[in-house]
């Protein structure tokens, strides 16, 4: 079955009762993203497009230093269709080197810094960047990494020293044109990079029917940059005309976010399911100015729905489906405020989107039978970056009663109710989705498989307290090594250099053999869960333990947490930290800078810490020189106009 985003219903007046407010811009898929943003430049150029820590950035001011740094990337021999990488942080002036890129004509590659040296070299190789931009002196080995014919740009520093430019050299942009590039994980061990046009960004945040952007929005962008929800935080304030605030700190705190919406009135949040859950555990005061919250990426949880609702009734809530591949976005569901349901549904198409429902011979199935996924519609990726086999595999024409339709295959399954409504109903393959962010786990079997000193690897994603978490069984070449103590920790430390960490497995099993079916395949349903740790209590030795005991069990879904082991050895991830901070802080009554959490991991080590009241680093220095270094960019540029 089909269902269409054609309907142009505004979510504001549906909130409000108001009459829709009118658009100074409508969507064309004609129209590049720099285009818009020029438009807004020139209607209203003294607007604030970009609040970052104390720096402020007006429209007019963004259309002039993007000129200029587009004009210095052709200068470099950027030309259209080239890319360019950003190997930065969340920051102003990242949001300005994206929207140069696009006025150049390239596309912009975001890698976060974080990522191992096997991975980026393994993106970098297949896009091979022209200029790979970095914040600050660039990481040893990464000009070998990159390769010899990228440059590598300390973007900071360029920005500061920028020439006026004449912005009449700028190449043409259009709506085809190729925006940027994606890595998501792939299921031959090999991560493939997602090509999106301009079209796909401008068709997700313009004339939607399920947001409504407008000048007087703060739009908050807290999203790493490398994750493609990013994309709606980012271009629908900037092609709306309204107001984008960056959360500056890399590592920040539900109380930091909650800070940041209520200094800046922020109107509009996005959230990955995981981070909207903690959310809605722990910020339950009032935030009046929250217009709209979207939340997406894994299962909904329709009891933090409801405790959101009861806690934000005047803000419109989303939950939003959607693969990179469509442009990050395909279908939604607008929880009414009254929900009483058990689940939430994906929802409906957004506008200018179709969405089918297929069956194993990509015909399309009626209401109430279960298909695969297939997205149409301008937001579709031109394909996967130089991988014409991998394209031709997904992205598929089928039969429609409209005519044929290039679609996306997603390998997710749902089913239509009679009201057009879809339902989420599992993955076709082995792909989970943590924290928002989509893992194969052929691809961490791949790699592990690649160590000589494995014979086998099974990767599984087991739901084990209420949490998933991935498992690697492992069966060592040697014999030997089954009962080796180090065995693991060489096997993972190996692994921690090609993968991110998001796809790190929280528990390494090492087995002599694995379980067989009756046909000789191996047996996962049969594959041992974890073994609980020591049952022995932990000797409490201070309220603080005691209070970090129980936060650490119950982030971590353990039933006994060790005193000494660190909390990521454990399986801990940001995410789950940063729920273990918003407890602590609430238990403790005070504030507590997140940062202390990751220099002090063990429950021993963060107890002295409560406890003796010893200084720890707070983590901002980084911070501190880029606002520093951000008000230096502004002030040079301004003084170049003057």
């Amino acid at each position: 079955m089909m269902m269409t985003g054609v309907q142009d219903v505004d979510v504001r007046s549906a909130m409000t009762g108001e009459s829709p407010p009118r658009r100074a811009i409508r969507y064309d898929k004609r129209k590049g993203v720099p285009e818009i943003v020029r438009q807004h430049a020139f209607s209203t150029p003294e607007a604030i497009a970009i609040i970052c820590g104390d720096a402020r950035l007006t429209y007019g001011e963004l259309d002039q230093i993007s000129n200029d740094l587009a004009s210095h990337l052709i200068a470099c021999g950027i030309e259209k269709g080239d890319v360019v990488c950003l190997l930065v942080p969340r920051s102003l002036e990242t949001v300005v080197a994206k929207l140069a890129i696009l006025k150049a004509g390239a596309a912009y590659l975001p890698l976060d810094p974080a990522y191992p040296s096997d991975h980026l070299h393994n993106v970098l190789q297949e896009c091979s960047p022209k200029v790979v931009f970095t914040f600050g002196k660039p990481e040893p080995g990464l000009s070998e990494i990159a390769g010899s014919a990228t440059q590598v740009i300390d973007l900071p520093s360029l920005m500061s020293d920028l020439e006026p430019s004449d912005a009449s050299q700028l190449p043409a942009i259009g709506g085809a044109d190729l925006a940027y590039v994606m890595y998501t994980s792939g299921s031959t061990g090999r991560p493939k990079g997602v090509a999106v046009p301009h079209a796909g960004i401008t068709r997700l945040v313009l004339d939607q029917n399920f947001l409504a952007f407008s000048p007087a929005d703060r739009v908050l962008h807290s999203t790493t940059i490398s994750f493609d929800a990013s994309t709606v935080d980012i271009w629908g304030a900037l092609l709306n005309g309204a107001t984008l605030v960056i959360m500056a700190k890399a590592n920040f705190s539900l109380t930091d976010m909650r800070d940041l919406i209520r200094k800046h009135d922020i109107t509009f949040l996005n959230f990955t399911t995981g981070l909207f859950n903690v959310f809605a555990d722990h910020v339950d005061e009032p935030m009046p100015s929250l217009r709209q919250a979207i939340f997406g990426g894994e299962v909904a949880s329709a009891a933090h729905v409801k405790r959101f609702i009861a806690a934000h009734p005047a803000c419109l809530l989303t939950n939003v489906y959607g693969p990179t591949e469509a442009s990050c976005i395909a279908t939604t569901y607008t929880v009414p405020r009254h929900f009483t349901g058990a689940e939430l549904p994906i929802g409906e198409a957004i506008a200018h989107t179709d969405v089918f429902l297929l069956d194993d011979e990509f015909q399309i199935v009626p209401p109430g039978i279960e298909g695969q996924i297939a997205i149409a519609g301008d937001g579709l990726a031109l394909g996967y970056f130089n991988r014409p086999d991998l394209t031709a595999e997904r992205f598929i024409f089928i039969d429609t009663p409209e005519g044929e339709r290039r679609c996306y295959l997603t390998g997710d399954l749902a089913v239509m109710d009679e009201a057009g409504i879809f339902h989420f109903r599992g993955r076709r393959d082995r792909q989970v989705k943590i924290n928002g962010k989509r893992i194969e786990l052929e691809e961490i079997e791949t790699v592990l498989r690649r160590q000589p000193r494995l014979a086998e690897a099974i990767v599984e994603c087991r739901e084990i307290g209420g949490l998933k978490r991935i498992i690697a069984y492992l069966r060592p070449s040697e014999a030997q090594d089954v009962a080796n103590s180090n065995f693991v920790p060489s096997v993972m430390e190996r692994l921690r250099s090609s993968l991110p960490a998001y796809m790190i497995p929280s528990t390494a099993i090492v087995v002599s053999d694995f379980p067989l079916t009756h046909a000789g395949k191996i047996d996962r349903a049969a594959l041992p869960l974890p073994p609980v740790e020591d049952a022995t209590p932990v000797a409490v030795r201070s309220r603080s333990e005691d209070i970090l005991i129980r936060l650490w069990r119950d982030a971590l879904g353990l039933e006994v947490v060790p005193a000494d082991r660190n909390f990521f050895d454990l399986g801990g991830t940001s995410l789950q930290l940063m729920r273990v901070h918003a407890g602590l802080e609430l238990a403790m009554g005070q504030r507590l800078e997140v940062l202390a959490l990751f220099k002090y991991p063990t429950v021993r080590d963060m107890a002295r810490f409560l406890d003796g009241r010893e200084q720890a680093s707070s983590g901002t220095t980084a911070a501190d020189q880029r606002a520093a270094q951000q008000r230096r960019t502004m002030s040079s540029f301004r003084r170049s106009m003057s």
